[in-house]
């Protein structure tokens, strides 16, 4: 799918993989909305606040954009980190359950409204392709990491319901892929000591380095472009494979 003149919706677009992503949709000539709980939305774009967990504020947001809708990327995601359970305590369930409402269940409420809009779409091209969905996965999706139950249980979910919601919409000719960030430069590691970030890339193959966003963005639109990559989950992470736990007790992975 050629992005010039379509519409796009990229949720936490506002900061981060979404917002480099919503710079390159733009870039790319298509129309772009972001779906984002703060922040701005970057020039060109429209922004609209919404809490993706939240099914009735989805619904609002989605039904207020008008037009056909032909593309979705799903970056809205939060960190979390805490164990399951400490000599002291039970692990906090509600903080968990709060990362898990905003990175799975807010994706899920995206795209049950997204690929609604997306079955009405006029077919276009030699495939007759009606929309596309990416899935901001994570290399958490595949080996997480200690203290990442909450982080773990949704971006696992997300990579295998990719494959799940592409065998639901190839009826409707619209396509679903995920990508997987391993450690990405965005705001919401900013703050971890540079040690630990060293420590995290350590077991990178090569580059040895954090992901930049802008890096994310390409492969979201090489995804757009090629109509044969559906249900599928490709990783973005240099050769990463996390080790099991880090001297810092972790910490959360993009």
């Amino acid at each position: 799918m050629d992005p010039a003149g379509k519409t796009a919706i990229v949720t936490g677009g506002n900061s981060g993989l979404g917002r480099a992503t919503v710079e390159a949709l733009l870039a790319a000539g298509a129309r772009v909305v972001s779906l984002d709980i703060g922040g701005e939305a970057p020039a060109g774009a429209e922004g609209i606040a919404c809490d993706v967990s939240d099914a009735a504020a989805v619904k609002a947001a989605v039904r207020a954009i008008e037009g056909p809708i032909h593309i979705l990327v799903n970056c809205a995601g939060i960190g979390g980190i805490g164990p399951i359970a400490t000599e002291a305590e039970p692990g906090d369930v509600m903080a968990m359950r709060r990362v898990i409402e905003v990175n799975l269940i807010g994706a899920i409420n995206v795209t049950a409204e997204v690929a609604h809009r997306m079955t009405s779409n006029a077919a276009e091209g030699p495939d007759e392709e009606r929309g596309v969905i990416v899935n901001a996965c994570s290399i958490a999706s595949f080996e997480g990491q200690q203290g990442m139950t909450a982080y773990t249980a949704a971006k696992s979910a997300l990579a295998a319901l990719t494959l799940v919601w592409c065998r639901d919409l190839s009826a409707h000719h619209i396509r679903v892929m995920g990508i997987a960030p391993g450690f990405m430069a965005t705001p919401m590691v900013s703050f971890l000591p540079r040690d630990l970030v060293d420590e995290l890339l350590k077991d990178a193959e090569f580059p040895r380095r954090e992901g930049r966003p802008e890096e994310f963005a390409r492969v979201a639109l090489f995804i757009l472009e090629n109509p044969l990559l559906n249900g599928d989950v490709i990783r973005l992470d240099a050769g990463t494979r996390p080790p099991a736990r880090t001297s810092w007790a972790g910490a959360p992975q993009e």
